[in-house]
């Protein structure tokens, strides 16, 4: 009973952590578009004082567009789509070769451990591989030259565990409840998309500037 109420507390949590970030990001943008077209519309200006209130207009509706197609894709994240059956040792040697260009051209480092060597699950491919990538993404833009990230999936019971290590520090701790800080729509992209295959994913431990984020997956067939 304990577990089941701390699980829905969190999942709570999450949710409102979700909503906070999701107004934040679309506030913005909406913000900076209407003090463009407000001082368009105000001043007297010249016209190439206009033309770079209008620029200031344009950049904020494509940073609105770009958040609401976020939101789209959080929202599709829910469903699992078409899932098969995949070989997550594979699935994840094809992601580190298809990253490495990315970690190369920063000065970071991507190193891989997968044991054993077959270790399947069903999950959609596709949306998995853009959540993970999305998620990394995130965690390098904080990482100075030389930082190493390193993934490590295995057999874990009944299930298949992928831990993410990582010294590139995020600007702020997690919080007493557990959940990344600042939240980011990236984090929540691929926790939805674990969920969507039955498993989960979240930050499990900070110390210093050494984070470790895990996420499960059933095994297919257990």
């Amino acid at each position: 009973m304990n577990a089941g109420r701390t699980l829905a507390t969190r999942e709570l949590a999450w949710q409102r952590a979700f909503v906070s970030e999701i107004f934040h990001n679309l506030s913005q943008p909406l913000t900076a578009l209407h003090c463009s077209l407000d001082l368009a519309l105000r001043r007297g200006s010249s016209l190439e004082q206009l033309r770079t209130d209008v620029q200031a207009a344009l950049e904020a509706t494509e940073h609105l567009r770009q958040r609401l197609l976020q939101l789209r894709e959080l929202n599709d994240a829910l469903d699992p789509g078409d899932t098969s059956l995949t070989n997550l040792a594979e699935f994840l040697r094809r992601f580190c070769d298809d990253m490495q260009p990315l970690f190369d051209s920063g000065g970071q480092r991507f190193e891989l451990q997968v044991e054993p060597e077959s270790i399947m699950v069903r999950v959609n491919g596709a949306r998995m591989e853009r959540a993970l990538f999305r998620f990394v993404v995130y965690l390098l833009r904080y990482a100075a030259r030389g930082s190493v990230l390193k993934m490590k999936a295995r057999r874990h019971g009944n299930r298949a565990e992928i831990r993410i290590r990582t010294n590139s520090p995020l600007p702020v701790p997690p919080s007493d409840e557990g959940l990344p800080q600042p939240y980011s729509c990236e984090i929540e992209l691929l926790r939805r998309t674990f969920r969507a295959a039955e498993g989960d994913f979240c930050r499990r431990r900070s110390s210093g500037e050494r984070s470790t984020w895990c996420g499960h997956l059933p095994l297919a067939g257990s």
